[in-house]
């Protein structure tokens, strides 16, 4: 928490996932071509709920996943819309990949917009003490 304001902590958490999520759309449309390759997305709104919740994993195991792992990396799932694959078992669709890009860009502008919203309006209030 920054400055003891909770939202900048809200607007990590969605930045992070924002910031994979760009990560798996252009690893999608890196491999377009692959033979074999599977499409893959993230939840969104699953993975920021649960990041909300502060979730705490019960470990019984060495091998579990940890606390400190990279838990929203776990959140990476295969595409589901297998009934369209091209001959080569590829089943991604750039056009959707490009939409999808785009609205995540429009995401993470908007997200750095508001931070740099917050932080004028403490910088304000610092100045205008300054001057008082």
């Amino acid at each position: 928490m920054f400055l003891g304001d909770p939202v900048f902590g809200y607007l990590k958490k969605a930045l992070d996932i924002a910031v994979l999520r760009q990560d798996v759309i252009a690893s999608n449309i890196a491999n377009a071509d692959t033979p074999h390759y599977r499409a893959k997305h993230i939840p969104f709104k699953d993975v920021l709920e649960i990041s909300n919740n502060d979730l705490k994993l019960k470990t019984t195991s060495p091998e579990h996943i940890t606390d400190n792992d990279n838990l929203i990396a776990n959140f990476i799932k295969p595409d589901k819309d297998d009934y369209l694959t091209k001959n080569d078992m590829n089943n991604v669709k750039i056009d959707k990949e490009l939409t999808d890009l785009a609205k995540n860009t429009l995401l993470i502008n908007a997200l750095t917009a508001f931070e740099r919203y917050k932080f004028n309006q403490y910088k304000d209030i610092i100045s205008s003490t300054r001057n008082a």
